[in-house]
């Protein structure tokens, strides 16, 4: 029987790990290798700017996009390993999700590609309640009793 922690636990380790195949099959999908492309990309775009100010916007950007999404790794392996820092690691996570405008659930930006939804609005409510049911459901599990079986 699996605990509410379990299910708190493997549902978020599903979706990192959700997100990291979404992201390399998007890359493959569009000719580019993952992680590689981007860092190309970057190189280009950092070579373009000649002043300082944009250039380092593009570096932290960059720095911070990529991060994040490598941050997934670990977050998954926490999760899955139910590790009590997966919680504090997924919280810090989130101000990165805030800035780069990642769901957390990754079934909306999958969801949203299906049906052609590229609605600003759209988009901007799927984060926020992807958002919402992170940080409620790990803030309930961190409140919940030791042990609650659901």
């Amino acid at each position: 029987v699996m605990t509410v922690k379990d299910k708190v636990f493997f549902f978020w380790g599903g979706m990192d790990t959700l997100a990291i195949i979404l992201y390399c099959l998007n890359s493959v999908q569009k000719g580019r290798m993952p992680v590689i492309s981007d860092a190309l990309s970057f190189i280009d775009l950092w070579s373009a700017h000649s002043t300082l100010v944009p250039g380092a916007l593009v570096l932290l950007l960059f720095a911070l996009d990529l991060g994040l999404l490598l941050s997934f790794i670990l977050s998954a392996i926490f999760f899955f390993k139910r590790q009590r820092c997966a919680v504090k690691f997924a919280l810090f996570q989130e101000v990165f999700r805030l800035i780069s405008f990642r769901c957390s659930v990754a079934f909306f930006p999958l969801l949203a590609d299906v049906t052609g939804i590229s609605n600003v609005w759209v988009n901007l409510v799927l984060f926020m309640i992807s958002e919402t049911l992170k940080l409620y459901s790990l803030i309930y599990y961190k409140y919940a009793k030791k042990g609650v079986r659901a």
